[in-house]
C-alpha cells in the first residue's frame, strides 16, 4: 500500500515536462472541493429550513390535538386528567378554535383565526407566552411579565393613550400578531371589533345575522412565522365560550409529548384511554405534505449538486487515461520488475482516492466556514414569499459525513476503467510504445 501511495503521489505531482498532468490534478481537486462545499452549504440551509419551520410550527401548535366526533368536548376537565396520566405526555390544555373577522377603529379589517386559551395552561403546550413582545407596560422584561399579560387577558388594563371613555370600559382582551397589528394599525390598549358572521343565526329575510363583540388589545406577540402572525389571535377561553355561546364546551385539547418523533404511539395511547368518540391528530399527520415536500426537495437538490462532483470525477478519469498513455513505459518497467496487475491497478485507484480525500477535506472546511458565516450574519428573506424572515442554517454531522463518503466513492469509481487499462498493459507493449 505504501508502494502504491508513493508512486501515486509522484504521478499526481507530475514532472517538469508534464505540467499538464499537475494542472489536471488541480482542476480535478478543485471540482471535488467546489462540489463538496456547495453540497454542505445547500443541504445545511435546507436542513435549517426544515428544522426551523418544524420548531415554529410546534411552537404555535401542540404536538397532539384531541378532538371529538360531531361536537366539542363538554366535560373536558375529566378528559384532561385522563390524558395527563398517559405515559409520554408532558402538558395538556383546552382550546377553542374558530374563524372570525377583526376590524379596528381605523376601519381596517382582516379574516382571522380566533383561539380561546387557558392563560395558565397554555404555556405548557405552545410558545405563546415567550413570544409576547409587547404589553401594557411596553416590552416585557422576563417570563413573569409575559405570564402576567396572559393572566390579565380576561380583563386587560387600557393603554396609556386610551380616552377616559375607553378606560371606563371593562373589555375582554385579545392577543394579536405583530404583522396583524401593523395591518390593522393598532397598538396595545386599542379596541377592536371581532365579528362572527353567523353569530346571531338566520334573520327574518333568510340572511345570516352577524354578532359583534369589542375586545381590547392586551398584547402583541411575534412567532417568526408570517402565516401565524397575520392570522392567529388569542382570547381567554371563557370569553370565547361566551361570544360563541358554547357554554362550558371546548373544541378540543392540545397535548405536548416528551418525544416529538415518537408521537404516533402516544397519540394511539390517548385514543385508547379516552375511547370513541374521541380521536387524535398529531403534528406529523397535520403537516405531512409540507415536510414530505421539504425532504423531497432536499434529496433532489442533493442529487443535482452531486453532478458537480460527477463532472469532477470525469476530469479524474480523463487525467488517469492521460497518465496511462504518458506513463506506459514506467508501467512496463514496474511490471517487468515484478509488480502484479493488482499492484498497478492499486496505484491508479489510490490516485483517485487521494484526489477525492484532499478535495473533500478542503471542500468540507470551506463549506463549514460558509455555514458559520451565513448563520452568524444571516441572510434576510421576504416574509411575503417565505415562512421565515432570515435564512436558517443547521449543520448535521451525518449529512456532512455522507457528502464526504459519496464524493470519495465517486472519485474512486472514476478510476476503475483507467486502472484496469493500466493493469492490462503488457510490459513488451509499453516498452515498444516508448
Amino acid at each position: 500500500m505504501r508502494f502504491a501511495l508513493l508512486i501515486a503521489l509522484s504521478h499526481l505531482r507530475g514532472r517538469n515536462a508534464e505540467r499538464g498532468v499537475s494542472a489536471l490534478t488541480a482542476i480535478s481537486m478543485g471540482g471535488v472541493t467546489i462540489g463538496v462545499m456547495a453540497l454542505i452549504i445547500v443541504l445545511s440551509v435546507m436542513a435549517g429550513f426544515e428544522i426551523d419551520l418544524r420548531d415554529k410550527i410546534l411552537g404555535s401548535n401542540a404536538h397532539v390535538v384531541v378532538l371529538r366526533y360531531s361536537s366539542g368536548i363538554e366535560e373536558w376537565e375529566d378528559a384532561v386528567a385522563k390524558v395527563q396520566a398517559v405515559d409520554g405526555v408532558t402538558g395538556v390544555a383546552p382550546f377553542i378554535y374558530t374563524e372570525m373577522m377583526i376590524k379596528s377603529e381605523h376601519g381596517n379589517g382582516e379574516g382571522i383565526i380566533l383561539k380561546g386559551i387557558d392563560p395558565v395552561l397554555v404555556g405548557d403546550v405552545v410558545d405563546l407566552r415567550k413570544n409576547i413582545v409587547s404589553g401594557p407596560d411596553g416590552t416585557p422584561e422576563d417570563t413573569d411579565a409575559q405570564q402576567a399579560i396572559l393572566e390579565s387577558l380576561h380583563n386587560p388594563p387600557p393603554g396609556p393613550l386610551a380616552s377616559e371613555e375607553d378606560k371606563a370600559l371593562e373589555l375582554p382582551g385579545i392577543l394579536v400578531g405583530e404583522e396583524l397589528a401593523h395591518s390593522l394599525k393598532v397598538f396595545v390598549g386599542d379596541v377592536v371589533h371581532i365579528i362572527n358572521p353567523v353569530g346571531r343565526g338566520i334573520g327574518p329575510l333568510g340572511m345570516p345575522m352577524p354578532d359583534v363583540k369589542r375586545f381590547r388589545i392586551a398584547g402583541i406577540y411575534y412567532s417568526g412565522m408570517y402565516e401565524y402572525d397575520t392570522k392567529w389571535t388569542y382570547v381567554a377561553i371563557e370569553d370565547a365560550q361566551e361570544f360563541l355561546k358554547m357554554g362550558e364546551m371546548v373544541t378540543g385539547l392540545e397535548v405536548t409529548v416528551d418525544d416529538i418523533y415518537g408521537v404516533d404511539p402516544i397519540a394511539l395511547a390517548i385514543e385508547d384511554t379516552l375511547a370513541y368518540p374521541f380521536y387524535t391528530r398529531h403534528w406529523q399527520n397535520l403537516n405531512r405534505n409540507l415536510f414530505d415536500a421539504l425532504k423531497l426537495e432536499k434529496v433532489v437538490m442533493g442529487l443535482i449538486l452531486s453532478l458537480i462532483v460527477t463532472v469532477a470525477s470525469l476530469n479524474i478519469a480523463g487525467m488517469m487515461i492521460v497518465l496511462v498513455v504518458t506513463r506506459s513505459r514506467e508501467i512496463a518497467i514496474v511490471k517487468a520488475m515484478g509488480a502484479s496487475n493488482q499492484q498497478v491497478r492499486l496505484i491508479f485507484m489510490t490516485e483517485g482516492v487521494v484526489i477525492g480525500v484532499v478535495g473533500s477535506i478542503v471542500g468540507t472546511i470551506l463549506g463549514l466556514i460558509g455555514c458559520v458565516l451565513l448563520d452568524a450574519y444571516g441572510f434576510p428573506l421576504d416574509t411575503d414569499v417565505y415562512y421565515l424572515d432570515s435564512l436558517p442554517v443547521q449543520m448535521e454531522p451525518m449529512t456532512i459525513l455522507f457528502v464526504n463518503v459519496a464524493a470519495i466513492a465517486i472519485c474512486f469509481l472514476a478510476t476503475l476503467y483507467p486502472a484496469s487499462r493500466a493493469a492490462s498493459l503488457r510490459p513488451v507493449e509499453g516498452l515498444r510504445a516508448s
